[in-house]
């Protein structure tokens, strides 16, 4: 391999390829086009035994750098390409004769990778692509940008735009056209009261308690769901029954806590107030799940409260925000 000198970037300096003389050993062909240059995926290029092997050794020298035995570290597990959800960039050109860009940074830089493949995300996500590069022209001006957050939700394609200006009647129709053509699953545009449309509220089922919750605007979930139900498998086989309540810190949606809550009493504890109300919303008709939203970054909760008691639980409502967002985000 012929590397450039080292780049100070975030992560320190890093060298970046210029030329490969010759594939080692474990070397495999990257599925996508665009690898090398994209910055959504880092290790196409290993195969399978290597892959694993470079993942467990990252982990094993995590632990041992903070104490932790590695030995304890179970066979690693590979997931299907199935990615429900991924954050895209749109850029428009001043020039008119230029095409709209959606797709990924590049690696290291702000640049769009306008994309013509995507092997690891799910073909319905994928699908959007090319709709969105369609209405992007009615959405954003010369030379403006927006941000698209796409998740595939229990009730279907939930997005997510965020563009600098607040949007006008013309938006709000193009929007609408484009989710009812398109099928998306819109209730409403976050932070600003109007909506665009509203055709069915966005929800997402846990994948093996069966309890749905109400989707908010850009919220979390695994990337993958069947990474997500073996998360969830492993860690019922750790715990058990407890016989007594279980915590579930950053919590999300919940996914841990209501599977949990079939054996347990659960206390789910989120930061984010949109997601807190939105699994106190679901956790209403779950007598075992009680939920609190507060900032464990800032005010963890202390040792000596154990075991949790539901009593001390709340829903705050966020402090309205000052000012006008930089950034509005529109939820379609």
């Amino acid at each position: 391999m012929r590397a450039r000198r080292p780049e100070a970037n975030s992560e320190g300096l890093v060298e970046l390829a210029v030329e490969r003389l010759a594939s080692g050993p474990g070397r495999a062909a990257p599925r996508c086009r665009h690898f090398g240059t994209c910055g959504g995926c880092v290790l196409q290029h290993p195969d399978h035994d290597s892959y694993r092997r470079i993942k467990l050794e990252t982990l094993h020298t995590a632990l041992e750098r903070v104490g932790i035995d590695p030995s304890a570290v179970g066979p690693m597990r590979l997931v299907p390409p199935e990615r429900r959800r991924a954050r895209l960039g749109l850029s428009r050109p001043r020039d008119p004769r230029l095409a709209v860009s959606v797709g990924y940074r590049e690696r290291f830089r702000h640049e769009l990778i306008d994309l013509g493949e995507c092997p690891v995300l799910e073909p319905l996500l994928f699908a959007l692509v090319g709709r969105l590069r369609q209405v992007a022209r009615d959405l954003i001006p010369p030379g403006g940008s927006a941000e698209a957050t796409l998740t595939r939700t229990g009730s279907g394609i939930d997005l997510l735009i965020e563009a600098a200006e607040r949007p006008d009647l013309g938006i709000c129709e193009v929007l609408a056209r484009f989710a009812e053509e398109c099928d998306l699953a819109p209730h409403r545009l976050a932070l600003w009261p109007r909506r665009a449309c509203h055709r069915r509220a966005p929800a997402c089922a846990g994948l093996l308690s069966g309890v749905a919750v109400p989707f908010p605007p850009g919220a979390f979930l695994q990337a993958s769901p069947s990474a997500e139900v073996i998360l969830i498998e492993e860690v019922l086989s750790g715990i058990g029954r407890a016989g007594r309540p279980v915590l579930d810190l950053f919590a999300g949606l919940g996914p841990f806590a209501f599977a949990l809550a079939r054996n347990d009493p659960v206390h789910a504890v989120e930061g984010d107030a949109r997601a807190a109300a939105a699994l106190a919303r679901a956790a209403a008709d779950q007598p075992r799940v009680t939920v609190e939203r507060r900032d464990l970054t800032r005010n963890p909760i202390p040792a000596a409260r154990s075991p949790v008691t539901p009593q001390r639980c709340s829903i705050r409502r966020a402090p309205a925000p000052s000012g006008r967002p930089k950034r509005s985000p529109l939820r379609r």
